[in-house]
C-alpha cells in the first residue's frame, strides 16, 4: 500500500509541475502583450503560443487532481475524493471548451467553461473542509473564488485576471497540501472501521462479543464442545 501511495504522490506531483511550468511560461511569453490583471489564463487561449499551451496546462493539473483523488480515495475519504475529481474533470472541461475573448458577447462554449470552473474551484476547497488538514487554506480559497466571482458580478472585469491569479494560487496549494498531509493519511475513524470489518466477522467488536458470549465461543471466536 505504501508503494501504491509513493507512486501516486510522485505521478500527481510530476502532472502539477507539468502544468505549472507551462502557465509560467505562457505568462512570461505573453508578458507585456495583454494586461495581467484584467485578463484571465483562461483568455490566453487567444494569444500567441497559448492557443496551444493553455489547454495543456489546464489538462496537466486536471490530471494531476484526479490522480490525487485516488490517493484521496485509498485514504478512505469517499466524498473529499469525489470532490477533488470533480474539480480534475472540470479542469479537463475547461481546456475543451475555451472561453471568449473579454470585449465578445458569452458563447455556448464560454458559458460550459465559466460554470465548469466555478463547480470546480468550489468543490476542491470543500474536499479540503472535508479531510479536516488544511482548513484555513480551504477557507482562503472559497474567499478568493467569492472575490473572483464578485468581479463579474458588479461589472470589475479589469481586476478579474489578478482576482484569478490569487484563486489559481491557493487550488494549487490546496492540492500539494493533498499529496503532503491530509489526502494521503487513514482517518482514524477509516482505520477502525477497516480494521474492524476485515479482522471480524461481525460488523463490530461489541457484537463479536455479544455473539461470542451468547454461543460459548472461545477467545478466537471457535465454539466451545464440552463446555
Amino acid at each position: 500500500m505504501n508503494d501504491i501511495k509513493g507512486l501516486i504522490r510522485l505521478s500527481a506531483l510530476a502532472w502539477l509541475a507539468v502544468g505549472l511550468v507551462i502557465a509560467v511560461y505562457v505568462e512570461i511569453v505573453n508578458a507585456g502583450a495583454v494586461d495581467p490583471l484584467a485578463t484571465t489564463f483562461s483568455e490566453y487561449v487567444h494569444v500567441g503560443q497559448g492557443a496551444r499551451l493553455v489547454g495543456v496546462a489546464m489538462l496537466a493539473v486536471g490530471f494531476g487532481a484526479l490522480t490525487i483523488a485516488g490517493g484521496v480515495r485509498l485514504s478512505g475519504a469517499v466524498w473529499a475524493a469525489r470532490l477533488v475529481a470533480l474539480f480534475g474533470v472540470g479542469l479537463c472541461v475547461l481546456a475543451v471548451f475555451p472561453q471568449e475573448p473579454m470585449d465578445q458577447p458569452l458563447t455556448w462554449h464560454g458559458a460550459i467553461h465559466r460554470y465548469a470552473a466555478l463547480a470546480a474551484f468550489t468543490a476542491l476547497p470543500l474536499a479540503g473542509l472535508l479531510l479536516g488538514e488544511v482548513r484555513r487554506l480551504s477557507y482562503a480559497a472559497l474567499a478568493a473564488l467569492g472575490v473572483f466571482v464578485a468581479t463579474f458580478l458588479v461589472d470589475a472585469r479589469g481586476v478579474s485576471g489578478g482576482a484569478e491569479r490569487i484563486l489559481l494560487i491557493f487550488e494549487l496549494a490546496l492540492l500539494v497540501a493533498f499529496v503532503r498531509r491530509g489526502g494521503f493519511v487513514m482517518q482514524p475513524r477509516a482505520t477502525l472501521s477497516f480494521v474492524a470489518r476485515t479482522s471480524f466477522p461481525c460488523r463490530d467488536l461489541a457484537r463479536q462479543r455479544r455473539t461470542c458470549g451468547r454461543s460459548g465461543c472461545g477467545d478466537r471466536g471457535e465454539p466451545r464442545f464440552g463446555a
